[in-house]
This record gives C-alpha cells, sequence and structure tokens, in this order.
C-alpha cells in the first residue's frame, strides 16, 4: 500500500481496486460518478495541489457532508495528519494481519465504529479499549 492507495478523503480505495492504485486520484472516478458537483475532496485537493485533506491546514474544514457524516472518514485523515502517512499504512497493513477487515459486509468493515476515538484506537493499536 501506499500514498497512491489512498483517496483525497482518507478511504483505502486501493484494497479494492487490482492495481492497488485509488481510482479517484488517476480518473477521477468519484467525479465521475457522484452527483454534478462532483467529488468535493478531488475537486478542492486537486485545486490545491493537495495529495489529500490530511496536508490541508484548514482540514478538516467541514465543507463536504460525506466527511462530516462518515466518523471512519474524519478518523483516517485526523490519523495521517497527527501521525503521518507511513505511520498510518503500517497501522492499517498491522491490523490486516491480524485480522481486521477494511470492508466486512458490503463497505461497512471494522473500521466502521460510532466515534472519531474508537476508529483511531482501532487504529493505532488494534482493538477497542
Amino acid at each position: 500500500m501506499t500514498e497512491n492507495s489512498i483517496a483525497y478523503c482518507g478511504l483505502l480505495c486501493g484494497l479494492c481496486h487490482p492495481e492497488g492504485d485509488c481510482n479517484c486520484k488517476f480518473e477521477n472516478h468519484c467525479s465521475k460518478q457522484s452527483s454534478a458537483r462532483g467529488c468535493f475532496q478531488y475537486n478542492c485537493c486537486s485545486s490545491k495541489n493537495l495529495n489529500g485533506c490530511w496536508e490541508c491546514t484548514e482540514s478538516p474544514c467541514g465543507i463536504d457532508m460525506h466527511t462530516l457524516d462518515n466518523v471512519k472518514i474524519r478518523a483516517f485523515i485526523r490519523c495521517i495528519k497527527e501521525d503521518g502517512l507511513e505511520k498510518f499504512i503500517s497501522y492499517i497493513e498491522n491490523n490486516m494481519g491480524q485480522g481486521l477487515v477494511y470492508h466486512r459486509h458490503g463497505f461497512t468493515g471494522d473500521y466502521d465504529l460510532e466515534t472519531e476515538d474508537a476508529v483511531l484506537e482501532l487504529l493505532r493499536h488494534g482493538k477497542i479499549k
């Protein structure tokens, strides 16, 4: 897994694609398939020449409702911002090795928890206190 595996919003698109890269970064897949306004994170990050929301000084900006409503996305961005991208990737890879699943049922997996702190605890320690 690399930075190219992680979407601008912090989701792990590379886990679902055989090439291991995020289609959003290379084909603007989200913008093509979502509403007429496209993907907020793609549009914002590409206009600011950022690799993801975690690089933005205004993050979390709270402008996009998808990010505001998704605890996992907010926690992933926060983790990358606080711990760095390499550490975030190591958390995900270590947790996968311990049996944690990103997508268990459809798009829902082990990281889909009630609070950001619970997701961060799971990311950083592979368990919830």
